[in-house]
């Protein structure tokens, strides 16, 4: 995949929360059930199915479901789509990037105003709307640098092209 296991482990965690990272890991070697799962984790089992749902609907899991012939109940099996993994993370880290290129642009195009409170920050032509006064406290608002900002997106860009360009090389 060209990722390392923490780098994975990041992403899947932004994508689907610490907790559901951890039910997945649980479910990487082999397939479980969500009964398995509890006695492995020691989530509540509701939790276990809400996580499952979740990592599901991530596309990251998947089950297999049998019928109890005797008593009528469904017995669902989950497993880890590792093969789905790397197109996950790809499509994760480039709809990040649309974001982080649309701020960027923002960021470049626009002087703005912050609250000296703190309250507001906001481009100057909605400053100027508000006769740079704050929509919230109106307090006065002054023109702030936002090279840091810019430098830090820049920055976030740079470090997703480099992961991409990680899992092509696969």
């Amino acid at each position: 995949m060209g990722l390392n296991y923490r780098e994975v482990r990041k992403v899947l965690k932004e994508i689907v929360g610490e907790e559901a990272v951890g039910v997945l890991e649980t479910c990487k070697k082999k397939p479980l059930t969500d009964e398995e799962i509890l006695k492995k984790t020691g989530l509540q089992l509701n939790t276990i199915r809400s996580l499952l749902n979740k990592l599901h609907f991530a596309g990251l899991v998947d089950y297999n479901r049998e019928k109890n012939e005797k008593t009528n109940w469904f017995t669902y099996t989950w497993f880890v789509k590792k093969d789905k993994i790397p197109q996950i993370i790809k499509d994760y880290w480039e709809e990040k990037l649309k974001k982080l290129e649309a701020r960027l642009d923002d960021e470049s195009s626009y002087y703005y105003f912050e609250c000296v409170n703190g309250c507001e920050r906001l481009p100057f032509e909605l400053a100027a709307e508000y006769d740079f006064k704050c929509p919230e406290c109106g307090s006065e608002m002054k023109h702030i640098s936002n090279k840091k900002v810019i430098e830090s997106t820049v920055s976030e860009i740079k470090e997703i092209r480099k992961n991409l360009k990680k899992l092509d090389a696969k």
